[in-house]
């Protein structure tokens, strides 16, 4: 049940987004929409059909102080609890122009999106996203990476949304490290500008192959994932860690570490909230209390 409050917020809402032709579900069971395949019922999920849409829904939200989360493909997070909060999908934010070897990509073009059209322009670089599933915008605030690279290596600039406006920061004014980046989980990416290298399309084709072939070997690609569930720690491999801990196989529910990898949490079919929360409660306490590691999670948990 929706609280009073929230309620006459979102009567204001509908009728806005009807007006303006925007897609929105009511009561939207986000294991429909996650890559894991599990989630959370959000009171609201709504599809802005382009950039300027977006900016408009995001500042109705901030003016009616609806709580809102931002998501591309839901690949890197895990829904718990969404009875307060409206979901604003980037799946239709994914406009992507080339000039020469300057790449511009929306916050919701996927990263598979990015590399193909750019190997069409003959422009490399941007391979390391083989196998990846996100999309840019997510994918700037994790400095996602594969395959030896990561999304700010070739990038140049990012657009942020403040104030209503859109603001161009320089790469050199944002922080990238191993799988994070200064740029906040409450900030607004709008796009972001890539200098990509003219090459060989075709060598990076080949490279690609390998990549694909690797990742159908070391992952267990066939079940629903968000991929490496930890973050690596200093001390050794998130994976191994796991494995050593004698932890890959065990299943609670339908939640499953990989046989394959054990950085991986599948879903085997049927898994519910409480057994993923579960099988992430384990494996921390487990790290803990027999190697004396604290793991923190990759996977963004957005649980109020």
């Amino acid at each position: 049940m929706l609280d009073s409050q929230l309620k006459n917020k979102l009567n204001k809402l509908c009728p806005y987004l009807l007006e303006r032709k925007i897609k929105y579900f009511e009561n939207f069971d986000m294991s429909l929409y996650s890559s894991w395949r599990v989630g959370a019922e959000t009171p609201l999920m709504l599809f802005p059909n382009n950039l300027s849409e977006f900016i408009e829904v995001i500042s109705f939200l901030n003016k009616n102080s609806i709580k809102f989360f931002i998501t591309g493909n839901a690949s890197n997070s895990f829904f718990v609890k969404l009875t307060e909060t409206v979901i604003v999908s980037t799946k239709k934010i994914n406009k992507l122009a080339i000039n020469n070897n300057e790449v511009v990509a929306e916050c919701g073009c996927s990263l598979s999106f990015v590399l193909n059209r750019s190997l069409k322009k003959n422009l490399i670089g941007f391979e390391f996203s083989t196998g990846i599933p996100g999309t840019v915008g997510g994918a700037l605030i994790t400095n996602a990476g594969a395959n030896g690279g990561t999304i700010s290596d070739y990038l140049e600039s990012v657009f942020f949304l403040i104030d209503g406006k859109q603001v161009e920061v320089n790469k050199k004014d944002i922080e990238f490290e191993y799988r994070k980046s200064s740029i906040k989980r409450d900030d607004i990416v709008t796009k972001a500008k890539f200098k990509l290298k003219t090459g060989d399309p075709n060598e990076v084709k080949e490279k690609i192959k390998e990549y694909i072939k690797y990742r159908n070997q070391t992952q267990p690609v066939q079940y629903p994932s968000v991929g490496s569930v930890f973050l690596n720690t200093e001390e050794i491999p998130a994976g191994k860690l796991i494995e050593d801990l004698g932890l890959k196989g065990m299943s609670i529910g339908g939640a499953k570490i990989s046989e394959l990898h054990g950085n991986y949490i599948i879903n085997t079919g049927e898994a519910k909230i409480k057994d993923m929360v579960s099988l992430i409660d384990k494996i921390k306490e487990e790290s803990k209390n027999k190697k004396g590691i604290v793991l923190s999670t990759e996977v963004r948990i957005i649980d109020e």
